[in-house]
């Protein structure tokens, strides 16, 4: 349930909830119930072991502000409230304290016991809302106490949100003789006398193009609080006075602030292309065009994920990255294994599940994702594993907003059966056959050397064929690093940008290929592709592999 469920609650005469907020919507939640109380006639008091006493909540001047009271100075106010039982709603804060076991105490547990039981043969009017940023609650509290979410904003919120920063931004723009007050855009109030001057017009044009501009400042807002997005927006008006560079502000925000989490938001996957994935290319083409809203009309539902499984330095990394690119996404990139070692994981994981919703439609990256399942039917992690598990098997199979959710594997026999069944297609990453080599060669000479450029080499197709052989165990990470090596040696020999064909075959004999180091567990990986699609298709080109008859 939600906040705006309260009411309804109340109602039914339910006196005791929790309530889950984020810190920047605090005030908003304040406000909220305040309103709520001005239609019943009940006054709104706060408690937080910040306070000593009760602070009862009023509206001065059009502010909200917190006043003191006489009433549960420095007592167990819990113990107080429930002896000075008076009508009213009393918000408090930060009372669920839990020890170093993650359990609140038993003293706390009664008391609630003892609320919930009082609230229900009293005739007096009084509602226990209890706000946390995370609510956990003993087994025995659990009936009794519903638990509400202030959930992150959904992308037509934020939408609404920027709509009228922007009409506040652009009223000001086209009234040269106006300011434009801060506190009027977020508010979504008049402009006032006490103004701040924003955008201007250069050479009778505007700085900005309106669309692409709010599309940028709604990615950039997406999975904020309401609060923080007000807060970020007022505070980018005193830096710039270009809406491109608030968005740009607000990105940079958000992404430091996910990357404390252990995540990396990437706007725009910044990737070259990939050589040898055609197969995978076109199956994106088609996810792609079920982004349309049109595609709902035909019964036709965005696709859950794909995984992509291979040995390690076959490019499946950058593959995800890539598909984030064809699909226009942002890319949220997560570790499952930074959730399972959390010290709360379940809280890490509700909190990761919310922000992912907020952000979509966006891709979510999981990197070697199997590796979080070692171990997985041991239960040496206490169950977390499986639990984690279990309720991200759930969510890929009841969520409906466009997240589409791609995973790197190693080894497949390490996720669970029923959690590979979520995703709609399994692409084997293999070793690039003669024609992907080719392309994956070009891709990195052109990096680094520009007479490759433009599709152009200036090698025949007999080096490139014997080239082509020399290289044929090595993955597409390791022909990148030859290509590098051969880049960084000769910049050190005072002929940057030039490259030699002997310089790749002796770049070739100085190091051993990862399928001839580790043969076994290479070669173990590749015996089971058969149970995937691969990611290209046979190779046609002029440099495929031809196979003869061993007898005639």
């Amino acid at each position: 349930m939600k906040l705006t469920d309260w009411p309804t609650l109340a109602n039914q005469n339910t006196a005791i909830v929790a309530v889950e907020y984020h810190t920047p919507d605090r005030m908003q939640i304040l406000q909220q119930f305040y309103d709520w109380g001005e239609e019943w006639s009940l006054s709104v008091f706060l408690w937080n072991p910040g306070y000593c006493e009760l602070q009862q909540l009023i509206q001065h001047q059009g502010q909200y502000i917190l006043q003191p009271t006489d009433r549960g100075k420095n007592q167990n106010i819990l113990q107080y409230l429930l002896t000075d039982y008076q009508p009213g709603i009393y918000l408090l804060e930060g009372m669920l304290q839990q020890d170093e076991n993650s359990k609140i105490s038993q003293k706390l547990s009664y008391q609630l016991l003892n609320a919930y039981h009082q609230a229900l043969w009293s005739q007096q009017d009084i509602y226990f809302v209890l706000l946390e940023t995370y609510v956990q609650l003993p087994l025995e509290l659990q009936p009794l106490i519903p638990v509400l979410s202030h959930p992150l904003p959904n992308q037509e919120q934020v939408e609404l949100i920027v709509q009228q920063f922007f009409d506040c931004c652009s009223q000001s723009v086209l009234n040269t003789h106006s300011d434009l007050d801060t506190h009027s855009i977020l508010d979504n109030s008049h402009p006032s006398s006490n103004t701040v001057s924003s955008f201007k017009r250069s050479n009778g044009r505007f700085q900005v193009s309106r669309n692409q501009t709010m599309q940028m400042l709604i990615r950039a807002c997406q999975g904020l609080p309401v609060g923080e997005i007000r807060m970020l927006l007022k505070q980018g008006l005193g830096f710039t006075e270009q809406l491109e560079k608030i968005a740009q502000l607000v990105l940079e925000h958000k992404v430091n602030k996910l990357r404390g989490r252990g995540l990396e938001y990437i706007a725009q996957a910044d990737v070259p292309s990939a050589g040898g994935l055609d197969l995978l290319s076109k199956r994106l083409k088609t996810i792609t065009c079920l982004l349309q809203p049109e595609a709902q009309k035909y019964n036709l539902k965005f696709p859950t994920g794909m995984l992509l499984w291979g040995p390690p330095g076959t490019g499946k990394s950058l593959s995800a990255k890539l598909a984030a690119k064809k699909l226009g996404l942002p890319l949220l990139a997560a570790n499952w294994g930074v959730l399972l070692g959390s010290p709360h994981p379940d809280r890490a994981f509700k909190e990761f599940i919310a922000l992912v919703t907020s952000l979509a439609p966006c891709v979510l990256y999981w990197d070697d994702f199997d590796k979080g399942f070692a171990g997985w039917d041991s239960n040496a992690d206490g169950g977390v594993a499986r639990r984690l598990s279990a309720a991200l098997l759930t969510w890929m199979q009841e969520h409906q907003e466009p997240v589409y959710t791609v995973a790197t594997i190693n080894r497949l026999e390490m996720l669970p059966a029923e959690l590979v069944r979520r995703f709609d297609d399994v692409f084997f990453v293999d070793l690039p056959h003669e024609g992907a080599r080719y392309e994956v060669f070009n891709l990195h000479l052109a990096k680094y050397f520009s007479a490759f450029r433009g599709n152009n080499s200036p090698w025949s197709d007999e080096q490139w064929r014997r080239l082509l052989i020399e290289y044929r165990i090595c993955t597409p990470a390791e022909i990148g690093n030859a290509v590098r090596r051969c880049a960084e040696r000769a910049f050190a020999q005072g002929r940057p940008g030039r490259i030699e064909f002997e310089d790749l075959l002796k770049q070739r004999s100085l190091f051993t290929p990862a399928m001839e180091r580790e043969s076994e567990q290479m070669q173990a990986i590749r015996n089971q592709a058969i149970y995937a699609q691969p990611v290209s298709s046979e190779d046609y080109s002029r440099f495929a592999y031809q196979y003869q008859e061993l007898f005639e």
